[in-house]
């Protein structure tokens, strides 16, 4: 009895203590947007343009400030025949909700500031029946594939008179595009609410055409711009898309085309024997002639009389015309080995596949092809699922402070993750080459795979390529493949040599693309840094690292005692690398800021607010037979404690995850020099359980002197 009411002591006193804390760190969404909303709005000051009098003296002059008219959504065509008056903007809201407070002066301001742009919309967020601002939409800056899929565009949009008294006649053409139904002035078939959303999409279409904006770009500038701020309050009631969401629709190819599928491969027959199989059997398409070229870098003598075996003996059936095996023996360079398939093959197309893939639904090389052969899309990715489940392996890179990040990995594809991310077809600015199809032209144009690239980054740098000489690389989230990568990562992970390796890639690539430090135009930086994706509070998140504290560290010589490893504690990194990384970018060489680590780490199936955090390093070291720790030597720290309501919001069914942030500063000259693994300790404050994991993210210490 006395057992029970000392427990029940400590529990009330260690709730207390959490909720104390909550409610002083607790930046709620709510409150944000409120403040947002009464902070001032930039005044911007309008170009200097230049006209010639009529006694021949150029002399500056700047338009005045324009005048913004709101139209209701179901009112877009009264203003179609409006004359294009230079000073006007007009601002179409949907019937269903509020614009933010400050929403016209804003987009005055837009306006103002880009003369470049006669488009743009926000961000938008939803009013509760409460009266309270939840579930934020960021999205991307213009995808028009994401848009042809999706009314992805919401609640609101602007755009100058001049724009829309030009873009008239591209009416007919919207409508087909969108193979929609939909007149101007009650030649509409829809009646009410739907016929004027559908009124204010295919006008918005008509805008799109009318900027060129389902065309290839010129270098990094888009043609529609994108206030990332939110703007409108949509009511609950009002799905965010307005009735076209993200689709599974089956797409027509342009014209018959011939692909050339490129598989390296080495030591694998088995595993290869099942990945052609499975492309043969799901490939049946009379508009698709396709090769296979397996390009191996040197299986032992058995192996390569299987592959010979198996590239003689598989059916040439479903457009499947020939299949190639090419042996040279050489070092595993994955770039070098796709630019040798391409060299060696003759399709118009080159997809290029681990051989691990499993194709299983049928039409999937139709619905890849089918964008891949619009002229402004590059190259073309496809959601990947692990095998015997739902988890997600890949639906598209998103480029983050840390580089490339694959979104939604791990994560059940049976739910609908942020706003439809992982249905229908998105621009990404990356897709992994895992599968990844563009056309041979292109390809050649941007010069093929890095061959410096030897083992990663490969596939994203060659993204990256196609971003940069304006395509729109696409990712086919409406249909996936299997793809037969290990759902658990060992300690090979922590190999210091491949570790050192990757990081060295991974310096190369954002060298290569320096401009795109932390700059994804397809991804908010309102969003988490992580594999998942969930809004963040951006005041919390932003919180200058440079103003938290140094942490004490304590060293525990023989491990941690009385803790068990349980999978049950959950360990996210977010970034984990020097202070000068983080804030100027990969070019930034020196630490003479320390290192900065941050993420999240939470109790399945517990109460967290009774659990103390400590974040926990232990160097690691190269064996024989693998990597592993150096010794039981353990270095502790008390990390920061971040509110992260996202993760809340993730973790619907988990109790008290509202503190499951931590960051960490570590100062230099701390740690001995070497790689570090990161894991986490978890203390229950109300009884004698110590819980331990470790993940395989690396931190590395440099010499102090350097």
């Amino acid at each position: 009895m006395l057992k029970e009411l000392v427990k029940t002591a400590l529990v009330k006193k260690q709730t207390t203590k959490y909720n104390r804390i909550l409610s002083v760190k607790s930046s709620a969404y709510d409150k944000w947007q409120h403040t947002a909303e009464k902070g001032p709005v930039a005044q911007a000051a309008p170009p200097v343009m230049y006209r010639t009098t009529q006694s021949g003296e150029v002399v500056p002059y700047s338009l005045p400030a324009p005048t913004v008219k709101v139209i209701p959504y179901g009112k877009v065509w009264e203003v179609q025949d409006a004359k294009g008056d230079e000073n006007v903007v007009y601002l179409f809201v949907s019937p269903k909700g509020k614009l933010a407070r400050r929403a016209q002066e804003v987009i005055k301001q837009y306006f103002i500031a880009h003369p470049e742009h006669n488009v743009v919309y926000a961000d938008e967020d939803e009013l509760s029946t409460g009266g309270k601002y939840i579930h934020p939409y960021f999205k991307p800056d213009w995808s028009p594939d994401s848009y042809l899929n999706a009314f992805y565009i919401g609640s609101f949009f602007a755009c100058r008179a001049t724009a829309l008294h030009g873009c008239a006649v591209e009416y007919d053409n919207a409508v087909r595009m969108l193979g929609g139904t939909a007149g101007k002035r009650g030649s509409v078939e829809q009646t009410g609410l739907e016929a004027s959303l559908l009124s204010a999409d295919v006008l918005f279409c008509m805008l799109a055409i009318h900027e060129h904006a389902f065309g290839k770009r010129t270098g990094l500038e888009f043609p529609i711009g994108h206030i990332k701020e939110v703007l409108f309050h949509r009511s609950p009631e009002q799905e965010v898309f307005y009735g076209r969401s993200f689709h599974s629709s089956r797409h027509m190819l342009l014209k018959p085309a011939t692909v050339s599928i490129i598989i390296p491969s080495k030591d694998h027959p088995e595993i290869l024997q099942q990945c052609l199989n499975s492309i043969i059997e799901t490939c049946g398409d009379e508009n698709i002639r396709f090769e296979i070229v397996i390009v191996d870098n040197g299986s032992s003598a058995a192996n390569r009389v299987k592959y010979g075996v198996y590239a003689s003996r598989a059916p040439r059936k479903n457009g499947l015309t020939k299949i190639n095996y090419i042996y040279r023996l050489q070092d595993f360079n994955f770039s070098a080995m796709c630019n040798l398939g391409a060299k060696s093959s003759t399709g118009e197309y080159l997809l290029f596949m681990n051989d691990d893939i499993e194709c299983t639904k049928e039409g999937w090389l139709r619905e890849m092809l089918s964008q891949a052969q619009l002229k402004h899309v590059g190259v073309v990715g496809i959601k990947l699922i692990y095998p015997d489940s739902d988890l997600i392996q890949h639906a598209g890179i998103a480029n983050v402070r840390r580089g490339p990040v694959h979104k939604l990995q791990k994560m059940h594809d049976g739910k609908n993750h942020y706003f439809g991310y992982n249905r229908g077809i998105h621009n990404t600015i990356g897709s992994t080459a895992a599968c990844l199809l563009v056309s041979r032209k292109k390809f050649n144009d941007a010069g093929g795979f890095c061959e410096e690239l030897k083992v990663a980054f490969n596939d994203v740098d060659l993204c990256y390529n196609f971003h940069e000489m304006g395509y729109y690389n696409v990712c086919c989230n409406h249909t996936y493949l299997y793809h037969h990568e290990s759902l658990t990562r060992g300690l090979d992970n922590l190999d210091p040599k491949k570790m050192e390796r990757l990081a060295a890639e991974g310096d190369l690539l954002m060298t290569r693309h320096a401009h795109l430090y932390n700059i994804d135009p397809f991804y908010s930086p309102h969003l988490t840094e992580d594999e998942t994706i969930s809004a963040i509070i951006p005041r919390e998140d932003y919180t200058p690292v440079s103003d938290l504290p140094f942490s004490a560290v304590t060293i525990h010589e023989k491990g941690i005692r009385g803790a068990r490893e349980d999978q049950c504690l959950r360990v996210g990194c977010e970034y984990n690398g020097t202070m000068d990384n983080w804030l100027y970018g990969v070019t930034a060489t020196g630490c003479a800021h320390g290192y900065f680590l941050k993420g999240y780490s939470f109790v399945i199936g517990s109460d967290n607010a009774l659990f103390e955090k400590k974040l926990l390093l232990r160097q690691v070291e190269r064996f024989e037979s693998g990597a592993g720790p150096v010794g039981s030597k353990v270095y502790s720290f008390d990390p920061y404690v971040w509110y992260r309501p996202d993760i809340k919001v993730r973790l619907g069914d988990q109790k008290n995850v509202d503190l499951t942030g931590y960051k960490l500063r570590i100062e230099k000259g701390l740690l001995p020099t070497g790689y570090y693994q990161i894991g986490m300790l978890a203390i229950d404050k109300t009884s004698r359980l110590k819980l331990v994991n470790w993940v395989p993210n690396i931190l590395k210490i440099r010499d102090s002197r350097l």
